[in-house]
């Protein structure tokens, strides 16, 4: 009985130790009305990419980048907004599709998404990245032609390995990265590793209603 139990207890520590950490979109109910809204107009818009709608809920002094010095001109020229190539409306989406954080009750500010203001400490926000989605293959190769997939990853946060500068070219589109057990190391296609200091959309409440107040990348 004494050896079960100490089995038991060895599997559990085992289990833990090596277990991946995940890092799921919380369950988000916003309690104030008008920012459900908000947000539910400003994802149409998105999709059928309204200029107008944009500018008009832009915060006049809009951060757009940590060197500039704000405001809807710079967003215009930053984003080369008017051109139909812009990669704002990319941009936005997938920040809408992430999601955010749970709102907290009574604030006059948002921020989107999740990954950005939730992600755990203990993790470096220039190394570690989060696959966005479920059962993403992870590869030998970084390719998908001639590769065998070696594990399915499911929202977790994995250790980016950067290559040499001299091969940073070299695999267009695929990072290598291993799991934070350190059991799994592969290659992730880029479009499903989503970085926590990678841009963020943060709205504000005015008297006038909700405003985008900040787009940003980086740290």
């Amino acid at each position: 009985m004494h050896r079960t139990f100490f089995m038991a207890l060895l599997c559990l520590a085992t289990s833990t130790v090596f277990a991946q950490d995940t890092f799921y979109p919380p369950k988000v109910e916003i309690s104030d009305y008008t920012l459900s809204r908000f947000l539910t107009e400003l994802t149409l818009a998105v999709g059928r990419q309204d200029q107008t709608f944009i500018l008009d809920h832009l915060d006049p002094n809009i951060v757009n980048s940590f060197g500039g010095d704000g405001g809807i001109e710079e967003f215009k020229e930053y984003w080369d907004f008017k051109n139909n190539s812009t990669r704002f409306w990319e941009v936005v989406e997938q920040l809408l599709l992430i999601g955010g954080p749970k709102y907290e009750e009574g604030s006059d500010s948002y921020t989107i998404p999740y990954t950005f203001t939730d992600w755990p400490e203990k993790f470096d926000a220039f190394e570690y990245y989060v696959v966005m989605g479920t059962n993403v293959n992870i590869r030998d190769k970084p390719t998908t032609s001639d590769s065998k997939v070696i594990g399915q990853l499911s929202y977790q946060i994995v250790k980016y390995n950067a290559p040499d500068w001299k091969d940073q070219h070299k695999n267009p589109g695929w990072m290598n990265v291993t799991t934070t057990d350190g059991q799994i190391t592969g290659y992730v296609f880029d479009k499903f590793l989503v970085s926590p200091i990678d841009y963020r959309m943060g709205f504000t409440k005015t008297t006038k209603g909700w405003v985008i107040s900040m787009l940003v990348a980086g740290d």
